[in-house]
């Protein structure tokens, strides 16, 4: 009888025993499960972070690059009011004889031809010019040139010849001569650039 007891009292020892470790077991893992989720948020979220700061270390040593990127496009930005809008020669010759036409007759002159001059690639630039030949007086001929060398797209003028027309104006009754004309016959390129490709 004695064994029996000491048996029965080993087994509720042990399932004593049991069932404290099972308490302490589901303690610690309802404290201590909760933690190990929270330190894994934390290196989760530290580890994104260091990527993000290695991220901008890279932007921060590219810094000088994309700032001399920047001025760069401020400059072609800048320049794009300058140059002809037009992707190719032709497109941009004959934006520049529409340009002339109509200088020439806001101007009050008479465009009598254009020719378009082949073009010429000029560092990154390339170069487009028309010669033009038009008849007026001193007046036209100073408006004509103002509002090319003044405009946009800036516009060079070169070449430029000069031939006066001689006429003389009908003498009107009780006057002795008749009074020369203003009336000048003008050749000159009109020169633009578009950029180069």
């Amino acid at each position: 009888m004695g064994g029996f007891l000491k048996s029965q009292l080993n087994k509720s020892r042990i399932s004593a025993l049991g069932l404290l470790f099972g308490v302490i077991l589901i303690f610690a893992l309802g404290i201590l499960g909760p933690l190990l989720a929270i330190n894994n948020s934390y290196h989760e979220r530290l580890d994104d972070l260091e990527f993000k700061l290695q991220k901008l270390r890279k932007i921060a040593a590219e810094k000088d690059y994309w700032l001399k990127r920047l001025e760069e496009i401020k400059k072609q930005g800048k320049a794009e009011g300058r140059l002809i809008a037009r992707d190719t020669a032709a497109l941009a010759s004959a934006d520049l004889q529409t340009l002339i036409k109509e200088a020439v007759t806001r101007a009050g002159g008479e465009l009598t031809s254009t020719q378009v001059i082949p073009e010429h690639k000029e560092e990154q630039f390339n170069r487009v010019a028309v010669k033009v030949r038009m008849i007026g007086g001193t007046q036209v001929l100073r408006d004509v040139l103002h509002s090319f060398e003044s405009g946009h797209p800036i516009l060079f003028v070169d070449n430029l010849n000069i031939r006066p027309i001689r006429n003389m104006q009908p003498m009107l009754p009780g006057h002795k001569a008749g009074k020369v004309m203003d009336k000048l016959s003008v050749d000159f390129d009109v020169i633009g650039y578009i950029r180069g490709g």
